[in-house]
């Protein structure tokens, strides 16, 4: 039986997706399970685990109704950067965008739909490592090289910030490393700090102009020449306008796409982009960009990145 302190954060829009995953961890002994349906909604839980001191597993359906795993996942290793996230996929494994996702910083990912022995299989696995990191002590310098190994590219201040190092230590470090050719560095890194902490730890928050909401959907834009009508291409029922009922044929003709554009389903109003302000994670801060204070340091990246 898994201790309980081992929470699981399911991030799933499809309910029956969350449900057949609950069943499938309460076999392999977890009682711990969260639920919610959004990215915003999973970030926010996630932080707030974090700060009653349980580090939740992530399964992250890779497509979300509010923002896609890339966004969440770098709001996630904001507020946690040992984060372990499980990617939940209908895509074939060589497709680019699980890759990216890997490289990322995604643990591993289960294919949809999902089989209780894959992700049995996945979770073993991940309890296995974490038990052979319990057994060791990790003291800072195993930090920063761990924080190095999973980032593409990080600043020198945030791994002062992560590892909880002066940056003075953390450079003396990162010089050692670099003259074993284990790190390179890369140009420095331009990043946003909190105006009220100083803290680089920064998620974003996005929403709807009008409303303020975070209950918002992306998708395509349907604009029919003949009666005007704009909407998303889900309420064009087999190529028929859903105000004036005439059947659309040719793009360019009949009708206009208009791609990456924005649905409040709160209060319907279309945008082409999210609103969009920041929150800091060690002193819940919420700030525009304008006051944002920017931090400028020496970025660095394993050679295996």
């Amino acid at each position: 039986m898994v201790d309980s302190k081992n929470d699981v954060l399911i991030i799933e829009d499809s309910l029956a997706t969350s449900i057949l995953i609950t069943e499938f961890l309460k076999k392999l002994g977890y009682g711990s399970i969260h639920t919610r349906n959004t990215g915003k909604a999973g970030i926010q839980l996630f932080s707030d685990l974090v700060n009653q001191g349980k580090i939740p597993i992530i399964l992250l359906d890779f497509h979300l109704p509010d923002m896609n795993a890339k966004e969440v996942m770098s709001n996630i290793f904001t507020i946690k950067p040992d984060a372990k996230i499980i990617i939940e996929t209908a895509d074939a494994k060589n497709d680019e965008h699980i890759k990216d996702a890997m490289r990322d910083g995604a643990y591993q990912y289960v294919e949809k739909p999902i089989r209780y022995e894959n992700l049995k299989n996945v979770i073993k696995t991940l309890e296995e490592e974490g038990k052979i990191i319990e057994q060791k002590p990790v003291d800072n310098e195993q930090k920063i090289e761990s924080f190095l190994r999973s980032s593409t590219r990080i600043s020198s201040a945030r791994l002062s910030e992560y590892s909880n190092t002066k940056i003075e230590e953390v450079m003396e470090y990162l010089n050692k490393l670099e003259l074993e050719r284990k790190i390179v560095r890369i140009e420095k890194i331009k990043e946003i700090s909190c105006g009220q902490c100083g803290s680089v730890r920064i998620a974003q928050n996005f929403f709807c102009p009008s409303c303020h909401s975070s209950n918002f959907k992306q998708g395509k834009l349907i604009e029919h020449f003949k009666c005007g009508n704009v909407s998303i291409d889900e309420s064009y029922k087999n190529n028929t306008c859903p105000k004036c009922n005439k059947e659309i044929k040719i793009i360019g003709v009949d009708y206009k796409a208009i791609d990456n554009y924005y649905l409040c389903n709160d209060c319907n109003e279309k945008f082409p982009e999210p609103v969009q302000d920041y929150i800091c994670v060690k002193c819940n801060n919420k700030f525009a960009l304008e006051k944002a204070k920017w931090v400028t340091s020496e970025g660095f990246k394993s050679v295996n990145s």
